[in-house]
C-alpha cells in the first residue's frame, strides 16, 4: 500500500506541466503612464493540476491569481510564464501589471499585442482617442475596442495634448496616419470579403495521410474537411450544424483536435470559433 501511494505521489510530481486551457475573456487596461493591466479568465482542462500561462509584456508585477470561488491560488514565475497550481478550480482569473507594450512617438502612442488564443477587449484611458488600427476590430466604442486574434497594433493619442502643443506638424502627421490606416483597412476588408469563404486547397490523399498520422475518426476528418471548404475557420455552432452532431460530441471533438495542435479555439464575443493550424498544401 505504501509503495502504491509513493508511486502515485511521484507520478503527480513528475507529470509534465500543462498549458491545456481555454481562454474565456481577455481584457487589456492601458494607463496614462504606458503600463498595462492584464485581466484574463480561463478554463483549465479537466483534471489539470498545474497550468502555464504566458504573460504579456515585461517587468510583470502586482500578480493576483484567483479561483472561481475567490480563493487565492499559489503561483510562481518561470521566465515569461506564470505557473499556476490549479488544484480543483474550474475557472481561474489572472490579473497583473506589465510594461513594454506601449511606446510613444511625440503625440502618438502605440500599443502592440500578440493575441494567439483569443480576441482582446482593450480599454484605453478615457481621454484617449483611437486614430489607427492594424486590423479590422470586432467592435469599437469610444476608447474601448474588441480586436484579434493575431498581431495587433493600436494607435492612439490625447487630443488635449495636441491642442496644448499647437503643433501643425503633429496634426498633419495624425491626418496622414488616419488616411493611410483607413486605406489599409479598406483594402484588408475587401481582401477578407473575397477570401473569407475561399476554399483552401487540399487533396483527398493528403487528408487520408493526416487522418492516419493523427488517428482521426470519421467525424474528425469531416470536421477538418469542412474547415478546409469554408476557408479554414468557422464558428463552433456552424461546424456542429454542418456535421449534424450533438453539442457535447462536437465539444469533445474540438478539444481533442486542439490538443493535437490541428486547430485553435478562440472566442469572438460569446461565441467559440475554430480555426485550422495546419497547412494542407505543405502536409506530406
Amino acid at each position: 500500500m505504501k509503495k502504491l501511494l509513493l508511486s502515485v505521489i511521484l507520478l503527480i510530481l513528475l507529470s509534465p506541466l500543462s498549458s491545456a486551457y481555454i481562454v474565456e475573456t481577455l481584457e487589456v487596461h492601458v494607463w496614462h503612464d504606458g503600463n498595462v493591466t492584464i485581466d484574463e479568465r480561463i478554463y483549465p482542462e479537466d483534471y489539470e493540476i498545474k497550468i502555464k500561462v504566458p504573460v504579456f509584456g515585461e517587468n510583470v508585477r502586482d500578480i493576483i491569481v484567483l479561483s472561481n470561488d475567490g480563493r487565492a491560488l499559489p503561483y510562481t514565475i518561470q521566465g515569461n510564464m506564470i505557473l499556476i497550481h490549479v488544484y480543483n478550480a474550474t475557472k481561474v482569473r489572472v490579473i497583473y501589471t506589465a510594461s513594454g507594450l506601449v511606446s510613444n512617438m511625440g503625440s502618438l502612442w502605440e500599443l502592440k499585442l500578440h493575441l494567439n488564443r483569443c480576441p482582446a477587449k482593450i480599454i484605453l484611458p478615457k481621454d484617449a482617442k483611437i486614430v489607427g488600427l492594424s486590423d479590422i476590430p470586432i467592435e469599437v466604442t469610444n476608447n474601448t475596442l474588441i480586436i484579434g486574434p493575431g498581431n495587433v497594433t493600436v494607435y492612439y493619442t490625447y487630443p488635449e495634448i495636441i491642442r496644448k502643443e499647437g503643433s501643425i506638424f503633429s496634426k498633419r502627421l495624425i491626418v496622414i496616419l488616419l488616411l493611410l490606416v483607413g486605406m489599409a483597412i479598406g483594402i484588408l476588408s475587401r481582401f477578407r470579403k473575397k477570401s473569407s469563404t475561399q476554399k483552401l486547397p487540399y487533396s483527398e490523399d493528403k487528408l487520408a495521410k493526416l487522418a492516419k498520422q493523427y488517428n482521426l475518426n470519421d467525424d474528425e476528418v469531416r470536421a477538418i474537411k469542412y474547415l478546409l471548404e469554408v476557408g479554414g475557420k468557422s464558428s463552433q455552432a456552424e461546424l456542429r450544424k454542418a456535421l449534424d452532431l450533438p453539442k457535447t460530441t462536437v465539444w469533445r471533438m474540438v478539444r481533442r483536435l486542439e490538443q493535437m495542435g490541428l486547430i485553435k479555439v478562440y472566442k469572438v464575443g460569446r461565441e467559440n470559433w475554430v480555426e485550422l493550424k495546419i497547412d494542407m498544401h505543405k502536409f506530406t
